[in-house]
């Protein structure tokens, strides 16, 4: 008779991979400490270098425009079709909510005018109730 043994654990066969690869003692944990150290000073070079900060601020520059642009595009296609876009859901749901505002400060104001007409009407018949 064998014995079965149990399966490992795969995330723990994984972790203890990493830490293999990562472990300073380690033959490819020398390497990737020297990788990272060469790393993080060339980023580190990048970071305050003028040029590199005005080529990735160009580049960025650049993206929120074709991003600008494809949203501009998207919302035209939808207009053509006739199709609602988000910024009219969002300038009816404002619309709705001013509505919504309005409707109950006419509500209140009616209900303040109801309670003086009521005011109004005990005080008239009291006096016509002494009048009499």
């Amino acid at each position: 008779m064998s014995k079965e043994t149990a399966p490992q654990n795969v995330t723990a066969r994984i972790l203890r991979l990493v830490g293999y690869l990562t472990d300073p003692k380690s033959g490819p944990g020398k390497l990737w400490m020297r990788f990272e150290g060469a790393s993080t000073g060339v980023m580190t070079r990048l970071a305050t270098s003028p040029r590199y900060l005005r080529f990735a601020g160009r580049g960025l520059k650049r993206m929120f425009h074709l991003h600008r642009d494809l949203v501009d595009l998207t919302e035209e296609v939808l207009h053509f079709w006739r199709v609602p876009t988000l910024g009219d859901l969002e300038e009816v749901r404002a619309q709705l909510r001013r509505a919504e505002d309005r409707l109950e400060i006419t509500t209140t104001q009616l209900e303040l005018a109801l309670e003086l007409l009521e005011k109004v009407q005990t005080e008239l018949a009291r006096s016509l109730r002494g009048a009499a």
